[in-house]
């Protein structure tokens, strides 16, 4: 009697389940990593729009109110929302500067997704 050669159909099952494990595990890993390098870019652009917004600031001579002011701006094809105050300090000579940006134009109830606070003088 002839040994048949070739696979059963149990090892074939067997094969494409382990294939179709692995594969939604690297599936997962591969979503993970791309959702992680968003948030990662999201908070790049942010800290961006902050720096901008801290140098127009210091250019324009601007001393910030204690109040929040809001604008927007363009930077890598998207609109950021921002919002900055001053606040002040023992030192009259000096504020402290708030900056806060956001991705959408609810600068009142989101998370911003950068922050910078500094010290600003006359």
């Amino acid at each position: 009697m002839k040994k048949s050669v070739g696979m059963t159909l149990l090892e074939v099952m067997i094969a494409l389940v382990i294939f179709a494990l692995t594969s939604t595990a690297v599936m997962n890993v591969i979503y993970n990593t791309m959702h992680g390098l968003s948030g990662m870019e999201e908070s790049y652009f942010g800290q961006m729009v902050a720096d901008n917004v801290l140098s127009q600031l210091k250019l324009a001579k601007i001393w910030p109110s204690n109040s929040w002011v809001t604008d927007k701006q363009e930077l890598a094809g998207k609109t950021w929302y921002y919002r900055y105050r001053g606040q002040n300090t023992q030192d009259a000579n000096f504020r402290s500067l708030e900056v806060e940006v956001f991705i959408t134009s609810k600068v009142n109830t989101d998370t911003p997704v950068a922050y910078l606070r500094t010290y600003v003088s006359r």
